[in-house]
């Protein structure tokens, strides 16, 4: 029995009639009720951070009861424009040096450097078998490639971009953004350096895969990074810019293919001379990138504590008494206990937020993302338009070269830079003409930015690819112009790339919580897809024809997109949780924790 302390006395009373720490705006919750009352605040003072004149919130905004299937950290819904017009710089910066958002311009540019340099340079060398066919058809015979083809150069990158996705932004939990990055960029420059020294068919072959599996870095842990280093407002920018610029770099730098292979005869040329821009990136990776994986914890400034959700919800609580010991239950930031070593003075250390749990649950969740139906839409729909990619982009090279066109290769290779410029454009689009719309959404929904807002983003890429495909089968079948091959290259160019900017911005906004391993099912499970596609293509061609072929894809490519129309209305009140004690992990969540 423990004896009774009378040194030691609590007033019980006292206590409980003390002020409680409110939320100042409850949050906004999917489904009203008039059964259910949350308590408003009592006092009549408003923070001096909310001014002077703010209006109450009406007694009905806080009534509100939770649904099984619907929850304030899922909706995908940010309040981002205030009643005067401004936007919010969201999320809060912490005071910890290691928050990206705490980063200078300068250190922000360089890091988009870094990144943007490692996409231009792992795109070209992991496309440019297609172009250097004579030289290896010179060097390699078919007893040579056997068990495979020397298609199969082709086609490999394809299938490890998928396989890359899926090891690069898991890894990422485990290790941080920076160690993955630099480990990528030197996979990247052993596997030019080994292209460029094969003597055989299956070493090219295996270091050709490993460029491949560079590129799916550059296609999903890169907007991973730039999402850590931008506001909610700045991202639909940031990542158009991410995907188009280097697209339309990398793709035109092909074009450069054929001079530094001698014209496609000695491909050993090209892979040593690429070996200097790898090298360049795998420099600015190590010197410019810091790390950026960074869990926010709550913060705490003049009376106020300001609780950041995974889902970039901001709830701000007002401590009404004069001596509080709520502070004093606030996490403090990580800090590595390695941080004075040389590991960590190098760069070369874990991310103290990392964990190897958080990257062993990320593959459960990218399980669960899979069977999610909102996601595998969007996985399907880009499978179909990347199929219509496959269909003109491995086809008018032997169309164009001959009857009854005969055109020359110089004039061949400038198709691929009609799709270089329909990747730049697509950033203008988004970058400037959708951020406009989103923020016109925004401020009809009372500031209130929703995932659905960002479907108006899939029209135009859906009626742009299924044009390409219609006019490219109808140019092929009646021998039009070879101009026409250009537009519909670019076309299809502006498509993909403005339909992955949409499924980036979709599936990371739409589901929050799990946005790397959403991000993963979509980029990496697509080209998987597509490399099975690549197979069925050729006796689909031979059984139909290009006209049948080039309307078939475009009516899939419509009928993929027309599934954001009932998605606009219902998707809200669809987006599933992902049940189970693996869903409580955000580690891969849009701003972890």
């Amino acid at each position: 029995m423990v004896e009774e302390r009378f040194d030691f006395y609590i007033d019980e009373d006292a206590e409980l009639a003390k002020p409680k720490p409110l939320p100042l705006r409850e949050p906004r919750l999917v489904s009203p009720s008039k059964d259910i009352e949350v308590p408003r605040r009592q006092s009549s003072d408003s923070h001096p951070a909310f001014g002077p004149e703010a209006d109450p919130e009406p007694e009905s905004t806080f009534k509100s009861v939770k649904k099984k299937h619907e929850s304030y950290d899922l909706s995908g819904s940010i309040f981002l424009i205030t009643g005067d017009g401004r936007t919010l710089n969201l999320p809060v910066p912490s005071n910890s040096k290691l928050d990206p958002l705490n980063w200078g311009a300068w250190k922000t540019a360089g890091a988009i450097l870094a990144l943007g340099w490692y996409s231009v340079v792992v795109l070209t060398p992991s496309q440019a078998a297609s172009l250097m066919m004579h030289g290896l058809l010179a060097d390699f015979s078919e007893e040579d490639s056997k068990p495979w083809t020397l298609e199969t150069l082709i086609t490999a990158p394809t299938l490890f971009m998928g396989i890359g996705a899926f090891l690069w932004v898991p890894l990422g939990l485990a290790l941080g953004r920076r160690p993955v990055f630099l480990i990528a960029s030197f996979v990247n420059l052993v596997a030019i350096i080994g292209a460029g020294y094969s003597q055989t068919f299956h070493q090219l072959l295996f270091f050709i895969c490993l460029l491949g599996m560079g590129e799916g870095f550059a296609l999903t842990s890169a907007f991973l990074m730039i999402i850590d280093m931008t506001f909610i407002d700045q991202r639909p920018k940031a990542i158009a810019a991410l995907w188009s610029v280097p697209g339309f770099i990398g793709t035109g730098a092909l074009s450069l293919v054929p001079y530094l292979s001698n014209h496609g005869t000695d491909w050993h040329i090209f892979y040593r001379c690429w070996t200097i821009p790898v090298a360049v990136s795998f420099l600015l990776a190590f010197l410019l990138y810091p790390e950026s994986y960074f869990k926010r914890p709550t913060v705490a400034f003049d009376g106020l504590i300001l609780l950041q959700s995974a889902t970039e919800k901001l709830t701000i609580y007002e401590d009404l008494e004069a001596d509080s010991d709520l502070y004093k239950d606030l996490p403090s930031y990580p800090f590595d206990s390695d941080a004075k070593g040389l590991r960590y003075r190098l760069g070369l250390a874990r991310s103290p937020f990392t964990s190897w749990k958080a990257m062993g649950r990320c593959y459960l969740q990218i399980a669960f993302c899979a069977i999610n139906p909102l996601i595998f839409w969007v996985l399907i729909a880009s499978s179909f338009n990347f199929a219509g990619m496959m269909f003109i982009g491995a086809t008018y090279g032997r169309i164009l070269g001959s009857a009854p066109y005969n055109l020359p290769s110089w004039l061949i290779i400038q198709v691929n830079n009609s799709s270089a410029m329909g990747s730049l454009l697509a950033f203008p689009f988004v970058g400037f003409a959708m951020c406009k719309l989103l923020t016109r959404l925004s401020k009809r929904n009372r500031g209130v930015r929703e995932a659905e807002h960002y479907l108006f983003a899939y029209i135009f890429p859906v009626i742009t690819g299924a044009l390409s495909t219609l006019l490219y089968g109808l140019a092929v079948q009646r021998h039009w112009h070879f101009a026409t091959y250009y537009l519909a290259y670019g076309l299809n160019g502006f498509s993909w790339v403005t339909l992955s900017i949409a499924n980036t911005l979709w599936v990371t906004e739409a589901f929050p919580r799990w946005a790397a391993p959403a991000l993963v099912v979509v980029g990496g499970g697509c080209y998987l897809l597509s490399f099975s596609i690549s197979f069925a293509l050729v006796p689909w061609i031979a059984a139909h024809g290009y006209m049948l072929v080039g309307i078939e894809l475009a009516v899939l490519q419509v009928v993929g997109g027309l599934i954001a129309v009932p998605i606009a209305f219902w998707g809200k009140s669809a987006r599933q949780r992902i049940h189970g004690r693996w869903g409580d992990e955000r580690g891969g969540a849009l701003r972890p924790l």
